[in-house]
């Protein structure tokens, strides 16, 4: 299948370009950008033609399928003219900023009869995957509560533009939030019942949240997401029987149960499965090495071609947004550099 790809900016050029360059079945035939430094860097990289306009990409009729990494504010706009165009399309998160537009979306992909999935590529990495088996099998008996953590420190002199801005698809919800909801909801296999949110806008719209989920099931989620802090990325969760960790930037999870004599708790050694295990090898030498953007991606051509679905749906990154709208709702107008820092916060708006 030959694939196009819109946007090349970081993700695109650390990630995408180079999973697709190495996933059998796959031919990378153009991508699209409007930057030139990004076009010819990845002009460079991939050895393909890369345009000015996605329009021009979505115009080939060679093209079956294409990757979508542009701003978040244009994500629902490229994703409907791929689909209009007869592509199929992986769509990074989140789906949109409104949920208007998401419905868009899925609209234009059901009346096009073409597949759109989300970039929740985490749902492919070898320890969530894991952990989700952990979790099911009551390794830590019933999950009572979970405590979640992502923050990526961004300066302002090299944060995009877009970045900035809520109305532009920027702040920490969006950014870095969509995916622990995610996560949640196939982690646990449950739904959100009820979101709250405190925000700050200290340097950008948005840099820094606190938001408390409430699951149908009745396991409650306190969660911290900024751009202000240090490189973070875990979740922890807390059962009758013990705490399971997944740490996105650790190669092993961490399991903590009773002890069986006295009191006090041990950590059991949990075997890493085939690909965690492999995963474990790469990063030897390459530590950085992030396996769920090709599993990912891999998947999306498994799914276009018929065969097991085990990527985000469009419907999974609907959801996603409408928790973080509730979450935004519940919090109230925040003022950007409000000098004192302060945050706001209202009643739950997602009960």
């Amino acid at each position: 299948m030959k694939f196009g790809l819109v946007g090349c900016g970081n993700i695109a050029y650390w990630m995408h370009l180079r999973a697709l360059r190495s996933i059998r079945g796959v031919t990378l035939a153009a991508a699209a950008d409007p930057d030139p430094a990004a076009r010819e860097r990845a002009r460079r990289l991939s050895g393909v033609h890369v345009y000015e306009r996605p329009d021009e990409l979505f115009g080939r009729e060679d093209i079956d399928a294409v990757v979508i990494c542009t701003p978040t504010h244009l994500h629902a706009q490229h994703a409907i003219a791929a689909a209009v165009a007869g592509k199929h399309f992986y769509l990074e998160k989140p789906i949109a900023t409104t949920a208007a537009d998401a419905r868009r979306v899925m609209e234009a992909a059901a009346q096009a009869g073409v597949t759109g999935v989300m970039g929740f590529n985490r749902r492919l990495h070898p320890l969530y995957e894991q952990a989700r088996h952990l979790l099911a099998s009551g390794r830590i008996g019933r999950v009572r509560a979970v405590q979640t953590a992502c923050c990526e420190s961004m300066p302002l002199e090299t944060m995009p533009q877009w970045r900035r801005r809520r109305e532009t698809g920027g702040g920490v919800l969006l950014e870095l939030a969509s995916h622990h909801i995610d996560q949640l909801r196939w982690l646990l296999g449950d739904e959100v019942a009820c979101a709250r949110a405190s925000l700050r806008s200290e340097l950008t719209e948005q840099d820094t949240a606190r938001v408390e989920l409430s699951m149908a099931g009745g396991v409650e989620v306190q969660g911290f997401f900024s751009f202000r802090a240090g490189l973070t990325d875990y979740m922890e969760f807390l059962g009758d029987g013990g705490a399971l960790r997944v740490d996105r930037h650790s190669p092993r999870l961490s399991l903590r149960v009773g002890r069986r004599f006295g009191y006090g708790v041990r950590r059991p050694w949990i075997a890493p499965t085939p690909s965690a295990g492999a995963w474990r090898l790469q990063r030897l030498f390459r530590p950085s090495i992030d396996p769920s953007f090709r599993r990912a991606l891999r998947a999306f051509l498994d799914l276009v071609r018929g065969r097991e679905n085990r990527v985000a749906s469009l419907q999974d990154g609907l959801r996603s947004l409408e928790v973080i709208l509730a979450a935004e709702d519940s919090a109230g107008r925040v003022v950007p550099g409000n000098p004192d820092g302060a945050e706001t916060g209202t009643p739950c708006a997602y009960c």
